[in-house]
């Protein structure tokens, strides 16, 4: 769904409050940051992560990026393991800016979520608001 120029998948899951989507794959998810998130951020030049095989949990800072404007550092509310590292991104983290919903930063295996996380629907009143304040 296009909402003021930005791009928001009807598939994906969302955690509004730091602009990252999560792609359910079984027991595992991708997750980035949606076109809305890296638009605010600006041009991202690094992305540092935990390291494979390391466990997380609703506490952990799961990434890192920083932008010319901004640092962010990210948490989800789950329960798991990395397994998975896009070096690809953080070889190029701008990749996140051109192609949000390819540029995945880490895989996580899932044990347990501790929120649900949200469909488009129930995010969509807050992405619209906040899309048409940067857009003017």
């Amino acid at each position: 769904m296009n909402i003021s120029g930005f791009e928001f998948p009807e598939d994906l899951l969302y955690d509004d409050e730091k602009h990252v989507w999560v792609k359910k794959e079984g027991e595992e998810i991708k997750v980035g940051i949606t076109s809305l998130g890296q638009y605010m951020a600006g041009k991202i030049f690094q992305v540092s992560t935990k390291e494979e095989g390391e466990d997380v949990t609703p506490r952990s800072n799961i990434f890192s990026v920083e932008s010319a404007k901004w640092i962010g550092k990210f948490r989800l509310p789950i329960k798991g393991k990395i397994v998975g590292i896009n070096k690809e991104v953080i070889d190029n983290p701008g990749l996140i800016n051109e192609k949000p919903y390819e540029a995945w930063i880490v895989k996580i295996k899932v044990e347990k979520f501790t929120e649900n996380l949200k469909t488009l629907d129930e995010v969509i009143d807050k992405f619209k608001a906040e899309a048409e304040k940067v857009a003017r």
